[in-house]
């Protein structure tokens, strides 16, 4: 399957006659290929590696009214740290929306070095993109290019929030927006987290773990809250 990726590719350049452009669109591709290889190790060290793993699942409730689920895996490997999600949303403003949202971080030794979203609309893809750490920088991967990101090691995002209590972070990465964002402590156990545009989440823990998530901006107002089992 990887060399007939890898041929597809070099011949796909093969018919671009401009050198120069040549040599950019190479660069983008072979840093796609990387991230793809990278996600590829990733699933073959789950099926062949013994495991920890937890899962949540939280419903988001509107109104009194579940309106979607989110399914988050965290998986303990030796040295690394893999967190996979899952959800189901469907909203309704003038017309209905059903988002579809999966979403992947890898830490190894406390450190992201992978990250990926991909999100469809009404059955659309809107974002689908990739971070990768490499050569001591995080690099975004998108179909149309690749960008470094202006970062130093990453030590949580905003996924490990759904599992544990900040412990004094005072900001967070935000893989959807591509940025690190606040993180103010409200006490009794709450963290206001600012996002953007005037949107925030509120997480409320007890004993270090989360339970309840208060979403909020101009356009919605929710609460995700974990099953217990």
């Amino acid at each position: 399957m990887i060399p007939v990726l890898i041929f597809y590719l070099v011949k796909r350049f093969k018919l671009n006659t401009s050198l120069s452009k040549s040599k950019i669109e190479v660069r983008k591709i072979a840093s796609r290929v990387k991230a793809f290889l990278f996600g590829i190790a990733v699933i073959s060290s789950l099926a062949f590696t013994k495991d920890k793993s937890e899962v949540l699942t939280y419903h988001v409730i509107k109104n009194d009214a579940i309106i979607g689920t989110i399914n988050i895996n965290k998986t303990v490997l030796d040295n690394s740290v893999i967190y996979s999600s899952e959800s189901q949303i469907k909203a309704k403003f003038l017309i209905t929306f059903n988002v579809a949202t999966k979403e992947k971080a890898v830490f190894k030794n406390g450190v992201l070095v992978y990250s990926s979203i991909f999100r469809t609309i009404n059955s659309k893809t809107k974002t689908n993109n990739e971070i990768v750490f490499e050569n001591g920088q995080y690099l975004l991967q998108t179909s149309e290019n690749s960008q470094s990101l202006n970062f130093n090691k990453i030590t949580q995002n905003l996924v490990t929030l759904y599992f544990n209590e900040p412990n004094g972070a005072s900001s967070v990465f935000c893989d959807n927006l591509r940025t690190m964002v606040k993180i103010i402590p409200l006490g009794d156990c709450k963290y206001k987290v600012e996002l953007s545009s005037g949107a925030f989440n509120i997480f409320h823990y007890q004993n270090g773990k989360c339970i309840k998530i208060e979403a909020v901006s101009n356009l919605y107002n929710v609460t995700l809250i974990p099953l217990v089992s």
